[in-house]
């Protein structure tokens, strides 16, 4: 766990407007923090620090094992606090290698890498991530402290625009 990653997300959010409140650490797996918008809480919010990766020469690329055992992970996380996903689970990842970007992400997340022309192409070898995916609601993507990016699960219309205009987010 970095608390460089928590502190640059909770200085975000509370830039917006957001309460952020640290849950203590204890003997049961917890998320790292509640988020408040006018004192109602929006949604359970785990950290994950993406840190320098080596690249692999053979092989799957270990940037996408390691997105995929941060997201498996925070969804432990959330099903102890938030099984029912009574308000929206976010996962944010803080990428600290200057060789990654949320476009790894979006491949961890699919099997697939988007070609510079636009087109989908599967990644040899690489298992699709698909057990309890729809447990995580929205991923925020930040470089080193700035938000760049984010993905969503489309599926409630209703959900999504709150949490776009919770985050301030671009549709």
């Amino acid at each position: 766990m970095s608390k460089s990653g928590e502190k640059i997300v909770k200085e975000h959010l509370d830039s917006i407007g957001l309460k952020v409140i640290k849950i203590p650490e204890g003997d049961s797996k917890t998320v790292d923090f509640e988020v408040y918008q006018s004192n109602r809480l929006v949604c359970y919010l785990e950290e994950k620090t993406v840190e320098l990766t080596p690249l692999a020469w053979k092989g799957v690329d270990p940037i996408y094992e390691s997105l995929a055992r941060h997201i498996y992970e925070a969804i432990k996380q959330f099903k102890s606090v938030n099984p029912d996903n009574t308000v929206a689970n976010v996962l944010s990842l803080t990428n600290m290698d200057p060789a990654r970007s949320i476009e790894n992400l979006y491949t961890t997340l699919t099997g697939y890498v988007i070609t510079h022309r636009g087109k989908m192409r599967p990644i040899q070898n690489m298992k699709r991530l698909e057990k309890d995916l729809d447990l995580i609601d929205l991923y925020l993507w930040f470089d080193h402290d700035q938000l760049t990016g984010h993905i969503y699960d489309q599926n409630d219309t209703a959900s999504l625009n709150d949490l776009v205009e919770t985050f301030q987010l671009d549709k």
